[in-house]
Protein backbone atom coordinates (compact mmCIF):
# COMPACT_ATOMS: atom_id res chain seq x y z
CA UNK A 1 0.00 0.00 0.00
CA UNK A 2 1.48 3.40 -0.95
CA UNK A 3 2.05 5.84 1.87
CA UNK A 4 -0.43 8.66 2.42
CA UNK A 5 1.12 11.90 1.18
CA UNK A 6 1.30 14.74 3.69
CA UNK A 7 1.78 18.48 3.38
CA UNK A 8 2.95 20.32 6.51
CA UNK A 9 2.04 23.99 6.67
CA UNK A 10 4.09 25.95 9.20
CA UNK A 11 7.74 25.86 10.16
CA UNK A 12 8.31 25.95 13.92
CA UNK A 13 6.29 23.15 15.51
CA UNK A 14 5.89 21.76 11.99
CA UNK A 15 9.57 20.95 11.46
CA UNK A 16 10.43 20.09 15.06
CA UNK A 17 7.41 17.92 15.90
CA UNK A 18 4.93 17.26 13.09
CA UNK A 19 7.40 16.09 10.46
CA UNK A 20 9.30 13.68 12.75
CA UNK A 21 5.99 12.45 14.18
CA UNK A 22 4.62 11.58 10.74
CA UNK A 23 7.96 10.03 9.79
CA UNK A 24 7.68 7.55 12.65
CA UNK A 25 4.79 5.88 10.78
CA UNK A 26 5.61 4.16 7.45
CA UNK A 27 2.04 4.67 6.27
CA UNK A 28 2.70 8.40 5.80
CA UNK A 29 5.19 10.35 3.71
CA UNK A 30 5.80 14.08 4.14
CA UNK A 31 5.95 15.25 0.53
CA UNK A 32 5.41 19.00 0.87
CA UNK A 33 6.36 21.83 3.23
CA UNK A 34 4.95 25.35 3.23
CA UNK A 35 6.50 28.29 5.10
CA UNK A 36 5.99 32.05 4.96
CA UNK A 37 8.40 32.44 2.02
CA UNK A 38 9.34 30.15 -0.86
CA UNK A 39 13.06 30.54 -0.10
CA UNK A 40 12.71 29.49 3.53
CA UNK A 41 10.50 26.59 2.51
CA UNK A 42 12.98 25.39 -0.10
CA UNK A 43 15.90 25.60 2.32
CA UNK A 44 14.03 23.57 4.92
CA UNK A 45 12.79 21.07 2.35
CA UNK A 46 16.33 20.50 1.09
CA UNK A 47 17.63 20.04 4.63
CA UNK A 48 14.88 17.56 5.56
CA UNK A 49 14.66 15.74 2.24
CA UNK A 50 11.16 16.89 1.30
CA UNK A 51 10.28 16.93 -2.40
CA UNK A 52 8.08 20.03 -2.70
CA UNK A 53 8.26 23.44 -1.05
CA UNK A 54 6.07 26.52 -1.21
CA UNK A 55 5.70 29.99 0.23
CA UNK A 56 1.91 29.94 -0.29
CA UNK A 57 -0.31 27.52 1.61
CA UNK A 58 -2.79 27.58 -1.26
CA UNK A 59 -0.27 25.74 -3.43
CA UNK A 60 0.08 22.94 -0.91
CA UNK A 61 -3.67 22.67 -0.34
CA UNK A 62 -4.43 22.58 -4.07
CA UNK A 63 -1.80 19.92 -4.85
CA UNK A 64 -3.75 16.90 -6.17
CA UNK A 65 -1.09 14.49 -4.92
CA UNK A 66 -1.51 15.56 -1.29
CA UNK A 67 -4.00 13.60 0.80
CA UNK A 68 -3.36 15.00 4.29
CA UNK A 69 -2.71 18.56 5.41
CA UNK A 70 -1.08 19.11 8.81
CA UNK A 71 -1.40 22.72 9.94
CA UNK A 72 0.88 24.45 12.44
CA UNK A 73 0.30 28.20 12.13
CA UNK A 74 -0.95 30.93 14.49
CA UNK A 75 -4.65 30.58 15.32
CA UNK A 76 -5.52 33.69 13.31
CA UNK A 77 -4.47 31.87 10.11
CA UNK A 78 -5.65 28.32 10.74
CA UNK A 79 -9.38 28.54 9.98
CA UNK A 80 -8.97 29.77 6.41
CA UNK A 81 -6.38 27.10 5.63
CA UNK A 82 -8.42 24.29 7.19
CA UNK A 83 -11.63 25.22 5.38
CA UNK A 84 -9.78 25.40 2.05
CA UNK A 85 -8.14 22.03 2.75
CA UNK A 86 -11.49 20.42 3.53
CA UNK A 87 -13.02 21.81 0.36
CA UNK A 88 -10.03 20.42 -1.56
CA UNK A 89 -10.73 16.96 -0.11
CA UNK A 90 -7.78 16.75 2.28
CA UNK A 91 -7.86 15.08 5.66
CA UNK A 92 -6.66 17.50 8.34
CA UNK A 93 -4.53 17.52 11.47
CA UNK A 94 -4.86 20.96 13.06
CA UNK A 95 -3.28 22.67 16.02
CA UNK A 96 -5.10 23.92 19.07
CA UNK A 97 -6.93 26.18 19.47
CA UNK A 98 -8.88 25.66 16.26
CA UNK A 99 -9.38 29.33 15.46
CA UNK A 100 -9.77 32.81 16.89
CA UNK A 101 -13.36 32.24 17.97
CA UNK A 102 -16.10 29.64 18.06
CA UNK A 103 -17.79 30.97 14.91
CA UNK A 104 -14.70 30.25 12.82
CA UNK A 105 -14.20 26.91 14.55
CA UNK A 106 -17.79 25.96 13.68
CA UNK A 107 -17.13 26.76 10.00
CA UNK A 108 -14.10 24.45 10.11
CA UNK A 109 -16.07 21.61 11.68
CA UNK A 110 -18.93 22.02 9.23
CA UNK A 111 -16.56 22.02 6.24
CA UNK A 112 -15.01 18.72 7.34
CA UNK A 113 -18.41 17.15 7.98
CA UNK A 114 -19.75 18.27 4.60
CA UNK A 115 -16.74 16.80 2.81
CA UNK A 116 -16.86 13.49 4.72
CA UNK A 117 -13.24 13.79 5.80
CA UNK A 118 -11.26 12.78 8.87
CA UNK A 119 -9.98 15.65 11.00
CA UNK A 120 -8.27 15.80 14.36
CA UNK A 121 -6.85 18.44 16.63
CA UNK A 122 -3.57 18.23 18.51
CA UNK A 123 -4.71 17.85 22.11
CA UNK A 124 -1.58 15.84 22.72
CA UNK A 125 -1.95 15.36 26.48
CA UNK A 126 -4.68 12.81 25.66
CA UNK A 127 -1.90 10.65 24.19
CA UNK A 128 0.19 10.48 27.37
CA UNK A 129 0.05 7.27 29.40
CA UNK A 130 -0.10 9.15 32.72
CA UNK A 131 -3.11 11.15 31.58
CA UNK A 132 -4.84 8.10 30.12
CA UNK A 133 -4.29 6.21 33.37
CA UNK A 134 -5.70 9.11 35.38
CA UNK A 135 -8.81 9.14 33.21
CA UNK A 136 -9.26 5.39 33.61
CA UNK A 137 -8.91 5.54 37.40
CA UNK A 138 -11.57 8.25 37.52
CA UNK A 139 -13.89 6.26 35.24
CA UNK A 140 -13.41 3.19 37.44
CA UNK A 141 -14.43 5.17 40.53
CA UNK A 142 -11.08 4.50 42.21
CA UNK A 143 -11.29 7.65 44.36
CA UNK A 144 -15.09 7.74 44.51
CA UNK A 145 -17.13 10.79 43.59
CA UNK A 146 -14.85 13.67 42.64
CA UNK A 147 -15.26 16.59 45.06
CA UNK A 148 -12.97 19.22 43.57
CA UNK A 149 -10.06 19.65 41.13
CA UNK A 150 -7.10 22.04 41.02
CA UNK A 151 -4.91 22.59 37.96
CA UNK A 152 -1.70 24.56 38.39
CA UNK A 153 0.49 25.04 35.30
CA UNK A 154 3.37 27.48 35.61
CA UNK A 155 6.23 27.89 33.17
CA UNK A 156 8.38 30.63 31.71
CA UNK A 157 8.22 30.25 27.95
CA UNK A 158 10.86 31.37 25.48
CA UNK A 159 8.46 34.11 24.35
CA UNK A 160 8.78 35.68 27.83
CA UNK A 161 12.45 34.85 28.43
CA UNK A 162 13.53 36.33 25.10
CA UNK A 163 12.71 40.02 24.54
CA UNK A 164 12.49 39.59 20.77
CA UNK A 165 9.08 39.82 19.10
CA UNK A 166 6.96 36.66 19.07
CA UNK A 167 3.48 36.04 17.70
CA UNK A 168 2.87 34.04 20.88
CA UNK A 169 2.55 37.35 22.74
CA UNK A 170 0.44 39.04 20.06
CA UNK A 171 -3.34 38.94 20.61
CA UNK A 172 -4.20 39.68 16.96
CA UNK A 173 -2.24 36.59 15.87
CA UNK A 174 -3.92 34.41 18.46
CA UNK A 175 -1.10 34.41 20.97
CA UNK A 176 -1.55 34.34 24.71
CA UNK A 177 -1.67 31.83 27.53
CA UNK A 178 -5.39 31.15 27.09
CA UNK A 179 -4.95 29.89 23.52
CA UNK A 180 -1.57 28.24 23.89
CA UNK A 181 -1.92 26.55 27.28
CA UNK A 182 -5.42 26.78 28.75
CA UNK A 183 -6.89 25.27 25.58
CA UNK A 184 -5.18 22.00 26.57
CA UNK A 185 -6.54 22.16 30.12
CA UNK A 186 -10.08 22.96 29.02
CA UNK A 187 -10.09 19.94 26.71
CA UNK A 188 -8.49 17.69 29.34
CA UNK A 189 -11.12 18.53 31.96
CA UNK A 190 -13.97 17.63 29.59
CA UNK A 191 -12.16 14.49 28.36
CA UNK A 192 -11.17 13.20 31.81
CA UNK A 193 -14.34 14.09 33.68
CA UNK A 194 -17.36 15.84 32.17
CA UNK A 195 -18.21 18.88 30.02
CA UNK A 196 -17.82 22.42 31.33
CA UNK A 197 -21.23 24.03 31.92
CA UNK A 198 -20.31 27.44 33.31
CA UNK A 199 -17.25 29.44 34.30
CA UNK A 200 -15.79 32.65 35.64
CA UNK A 201 -12.31 33.94 34.84
CA UNK A 202 -9.67 36.64 35.15
CA UNK A 203 -6.93 37.28 32.57
CA UNK A 204 -3.74 39.12 33.51
CA UNK A 205 -1.64 41.00 30.96
CA UNK A 206 1.93 42.29 31.28
CA UNK A 207 0.90 45.56 29.60
CA UNK A 208 -2.28 47.14 28.20
CA UNK A 209 -3.15 45.66 24.81
CA UNK A 210 -0.82 42.68 25.23
CA UNK A 211 -1.92 39.07 25.11
CA UNK A 212 -2.64 37.58 28.51
CA UNK A 213 0.30 35.94 30.25
CA UNK A 214 -1.80 34.45 33.08
CA UNK A 215 -5.19 32.75 33.22
CA UNK A 216 -7.20 32.14 36.38
CA UNK A 217 -10.53 30.40 35.84
CA UNK A 218 -13.18 28.73 37.93
CA UNK A 219 -15.13 26.01 36.14
CA UNK A 220 -18.25 24.06 36.98
CA UNK A 221 -18.69 20.71 35.22
CA UNK A 222 -21.90 19.03 34.13
CA UNK A 223 -21.75 16.71 37.16
CA UNK A 224 -21.34 19.69 39.50
CA UNK A 225 -17.59 19.27 40.10
CA UNK A 226 -15.77 22.59 40.69
CA UNK A 227 -12.39 23.04 39.00
CA UNK A 228 -9.87 25.78 39.76
CA UNK A 229 -7.46 26.57 36.95
CA UNK A 230 -4.30 28.70 37.33
CA UNK A 231 -1.91 28.96 34.39
CA UNK A 232 1.04 31.28 33.83
CA UNK A 233 3.50 31.47 30.93
CA UNK A 234 5.65 34.16 32.57
CA UNK A 235 6.50 32.42 35.87
CA UNK A 236 10.22 33.07 36.24
CA UNK A 237 12.26 29.84 36.37
CA UNK A 238 9.13 27.70 36.85
CA UNK A 239 8.46 24.28 35.28
CA UNK A 240 5.42 22.81 36.97
CA UNK A 241 2.25 21.20 35.67
CA UNK A 242 0.12 19.69 38.43
CA UNK A 243 -3.42 18.31 38.58
CA UNK A 244 -4.90 17.55 41.99
CA UNK A 245 -8.14 15.57 41.99
CA UNK A 246 -9.88 14.96 45.31
CA UNK A 247 -12.66 12.41 45.74
CA UNK A 248 -14.76 10.94 48.52
CA UNK A 249 -12.46 7.91 48.85
CA UNK A 250 -9.05 9.24 47.87
CA UNK A 251 -7.09 11.62 45.70
CA UNK A 252 -4.90 11.65 42.60
CA UNK A 253 -1.97 13.94 41.84
CA UNK A 254 -0.65 14.09 38.28
CA UNK A 255 2.53 16.13 38.12
CA UNK A 256 5.43 17.08 35.89
CA UNK A 257 8.29 19.28 37.10
CA UNK A 258 10.60 18.61 34.16
CA UNK A 259 11.54 20.78 31.25
CA UNK A 260 9.83 18.54 28.66
CA UNK A 261 6.16 19.39 29.07
CA UNK A 262 4.96 16.16 27.44
CA UNK A 263 7.04 13.64 29.41
CA UNK A 264 8.09 13.24 32.99
CA UNK A 265 4.63 13.00 34.51
CA UNK A 266 4.22 10.99 37.68
CA UNK A 267 0.90 9.84 39.09
CA UNK A 268 0.26 9.35 42.81
CA UNK A 269 -2.79 8.03 44.64
CA UNK A 270 -3.62 8.98 48.19
CA UNK A 271 -5.83 7.31 50.77
CA UNK A 272 -6.84 8.38 54.28
CA UNK A 273 -4.31 7.24 56.86
CA UNK A 274 -1.89 5.81 54.27
CA UNK A 275 1.19 7.18 52.50
CA UNK A 276 0.87 8.43 48.94
CA UNK A 277 1.54 5.61 46.49
CA UNK A 278 2.95 5.92 42.96
CA UNK A 279 0.85 4.47 40.16
CA UNK A 280 2.94 2.33 37.83
CA UNK A 281 3.22 3.76 34.32
CA UNK A 282 4.88 2.38 31.18
CA UNK A 283 8.41 3.66 30.46
CA UNK A 284 8.88 6.47 27.98
CA UNK A 285 11.32 6.52 25.06
CA UNK A 286 14.27 8.24 26.72
CA UNK A 287 16.10 10.82 24.67
CA UNK A 288 13.19 11.60 22.33
CA UNK A 289 11.35 14.93 22.52
CA UNK A 290 8.15 14.08 24.38
CA UNK A 291 6.12 16.21 22.01
CA UNK A 292 7.17 13.98 19.11
CA UNK A 293 6.14 10.84 20.99
CA UNK A 294 2.74 12.30 21.91
CA UNK A 295 2.00 13.61 18.42
CA UNK A 296 3.24 10.37 16.85
CA UNK A 297 0.61 8.54 18.91
CA UNK A 298 -2.03 10.96 17.66
CA UNK A 299 -0.75 10.57 14.08
CA UNK A 300 -0.93 6.78 14.35
CA UNK A 301 -4.58 6.89 15.39
CA UNK A 302 -5.30 9.57 12.78
CA UNK A 303 -3.88 7.41 9.99
CA UNK A 304 -5.90 4.45 11.26
CA UNK A 305 -9.06 6.56 10.97
CA UNK A 306 -8.17 7.85 7.50
CA UNK A 307 -7.45 4.36 6.16
CA UNK A 308 -10.51 2.84 7.82
CA UNK A 309 -12.72 5.79 6.76
CA UNK A 310 -14.05 6.51 10.24
CA UNK A 311 -14.16 9.42 12.63
CA UNK A 312 -11.68 9.79 15.47
CA UNK A 313 -11.15 11.73 18.67
CA UNK A 314 -10.13 14.34 19.46
CA UNK A 315 -12.35 15.62 16.68
CA UNK A 316 -13.08 19.11 15.42
CA UNK A 317 -16.20 18.95 17.59
CA UNK A 318 -13.92 18.50 20.60
CA UNK A 319 -11.88 21.44 19.40
CA UNK A 320 -15.06 23.48 19.02
CA UNK A 321 -16.07 22.69 22.61
CA UNK A 322 -12.72 23.97 23.87
CA UNK A 323 -13.04 27.04 21.64
CA UNK A 324 -16.45 27.84 23.14
CA UNK A 325 -14.90 27.66 26.60
CA UNK A 326 -12.07 29.98 25.48
CA UNK A 327 -14.61 32.49 24.17
CA UNK A 328 -16.56 32.25 27.43
CA UNK A 329 -13.40 32.92 29.46
CA UNK A 330 -12.72 36.06 27.45
CA UNK A 331 -16.30 37.20 27.99
CA UNK A 332 -16.12 36.40 31.71
CA UNK A 333 -12.95 38.48 32.01
CA UNK A 334 -14.52 41.42 30.16
CA UNK A 335 -17.74 41.42 32.16
CA UNK A 336 -16.70 40.06 35.54
CA UNK A 337 -19.65 37.65 35.41
CA UNK A 338 -20.18 33.89 35.22
CA UNK A 339 -20.75 32.57 31.71
CA UNK A 340 -22.95 29.59 30.77
CA UNK A 341 -21.88 26.96 28.23
CA UNK A 342 -25.12 25.00 28.28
Amino acid sequence: MPALRVAVIGGGFGQHVLIPAFRRDPRAAVESICLSTAQRARELADRLGIARASGDWRTAVADPQIEIVAISVPPALQAEIAVAAARAGKHILAEKPMAMNASDARVMADAVTAAGLVATIDFEFRELAAWQRTRQLLADGTIGRVRHVYINWRVETLAYRDPRSSWKREPLAGGGTLNLFASHSLDAVAWMMSPITRLAARLSRPAPGAAESRVDAWLELADGTPVSLAIAADATAATEHRLEIYGDDGALILENRGGDYATGFSLMIGRRGAPWTPVELPPTDAGVDGRILAVASLVRRFLDAVLEKRAMTPSFDDGLAAQRAIDAIRQADRTGTWQSLR
